[in-house]
């Protein structure tokens, strides 16, 4: 008897605890699955009557830029949906903060929200079809990195001193090196030729008759 409550005690733990772990592990029935396909965020979700589908462009939604909600609902069965839909952006723990009642237009229910701060942000869906539905979604904005520009930029500053550089090179190169300039050899010195020195011819003397 106590072998018997006691293998039933324990088969009651095990299941307990493989229930809590399955619960655990699943996702919850009211989370929308959001995935990166290419430049998208993709979502979907679904139940035993209805499903959504939807993208948030672009796949990396950045402070100050406008993201682009497109969603689309339909019941499993039934006619198609044609109700109103009810979306909803806000911070991690503070809810509520934008909320929009969006009309089906050609592509499905659409939006476009402008996230002022990056961080974890909150996307509530609510929708009524046979009861009322509300969905959540989870999705990050990033911090703004630098504009593809300003990389261009750089790059092309960096191209054109590497191209300079290089020109730079081969004209050294191609001009050759100037050798210093050499003295011109110089002959022996010839001392000028010494020019004989001419003595002034002797006076001749005064005749003194003369002047008698």
């Amino acid at each position: 008897m106590r072998q018997s409550r006691r293998s039933t005690f324990l088969g009651w733990v095990v299941a307990t605890c493989l229930l809590t772990l399955h619960a655990v592990a699943a996702p919850a029935a009211d989370q929308i699955k959001v995935e990166r396909r290419n430049e998208v965020l993709a979502l979907s979700w679904q139940d035993a009557e209805d499903t959504l589908q939807g993208v948030i462009t672009p796949a990396e939604p950045r402070p100050g830029e406008p993201l682009r909600l497109t969603l689309s609902v339909g019941n499993i069965q039934g006619p198609p949906f044609e109700g109103g839909v009810t979306v909803a952006f806000s911070q991690d723990g503070v809810p509520g903060q934008v909320t929009r009642a969006l009309k089906r237009d050609a592509v499905g229910w659409s939006t476009e929200f402008v996230p002022p701060e990056p961080g974890a942000w909150d996307l509530d869906v609510r929708f009524l079809t046979s009861r009322p539905k509300a969905l959540h979604a989870k999705f990050t904005v990033s911090e703004p990195g630098v504009p593809l520009l300003v990389w261009r930029t750089l790059l092309g500053l960096v191209g054109m001193l590497v191209l300079v550089g290089v020109l730079r090179a081969l004209t050294q190169r191609e001009v050759p090196a100037e050798s210093p300039g050499e003295a011109p050899e110089q002959g022996p010195t010839v001392p000028p030729a010494s020019v004989p020195e001419v003595e002034p011819p002797p006076t001749p003397p005064v005749d003194q008759r003369a002047d008698r």
